[in-house]
């Protein structure tokens, strides 16, 4: 009795969490909201948008014995500054990339291991969205208000190449759940330009889901 109960136990879970296509084998979309930085914000540090996309990544889960598919929708966006750097104008001087994950949980699976991902983890993760960095090390943590609370930020340094010249490099990490979504900020800059402030700043700006 108890085997026959499960698999309806399961599919009354999946259709009020609105998973009705798990069971009828459609596949089923967890679209993450985007997370953005505030337009004043933007105007005070001196950032603007970048770039805006969509990333699509699908999963293969089984629930109550059958095999069905499930989409995950990422939103990422790209804010930088411009500046001086070697005696030449770079573009993107500055930059700071904030990424929203639907964290997509299914019958008791979740669907997106970065909900579990140490910081360290999520910055291996997160290389491709701010360029190759090595030599990265660990240089402290410090908080942040951020969507209504107190978030730690990860600091750390590296080294990148630009224009054929090493440089040292300075970045910060955040990582949290908010509203079903795992938000993740990452900022990198040239370690002899403070960006410290306004980093704060954009990460205090930010707008996410109902905020």
């Amino acid at each position: 009795m108890v085997r026959r109960l499960l698999p309806v136990a399961v599919a009354l879970l999946l259709v009020t969490s609105g998973c009705v296509g798990l069971i009828t084998g459609e596949t089923v979309t967890f679209e993450a909201s985007p997370a953005t930085v505030s337009d004043s914000t933007l105007d005070s540090t001196g950032y603007e948008l970048n770039n805006a996309t969509q990333a699509n990544v699908t999963r293969d889960v089984t629930v109550a014995g059958q095999d069905r598919t499930v989409r995950l929708v990422t939103e990422r966006r790209q804010y930088t500054r411009s500046g001086s750097l070697l005696g030449v104008e770079v573009v993107e001087l500055s930059r700071f990339v904030v990424v929203s994950v639907p964290s997509a949980t299914v019958a008791g699976q979740t669907l997106n291991p970065a909900a579990d991902w140490a910081n360290r983890r999520v910055l291996e993760a997160v290389q491709g969205q701010t360029g190759s960095i090595d030599d990265v090390e660990s240089a402290g943590n410090r908080t942040v208000r951020a969507l209504g609370a107190d978030r730690q930020v990860s600091e750390y340094t590296g080294t990148t190449e630009v224009a054929g010249q090493s440089i040292d490099v300075r970045l910060h990490l955040v990582s949290f759940q908010h509203e079903g979504d795992i938000v993740i900020g990452v900022a990198v800059h040239p370690e002899n330009v403070d960006e410290t402030d306004a980093v704060d700043d954009l990460l205090s700006g930010l707008q996410h889901g109902g905020d």
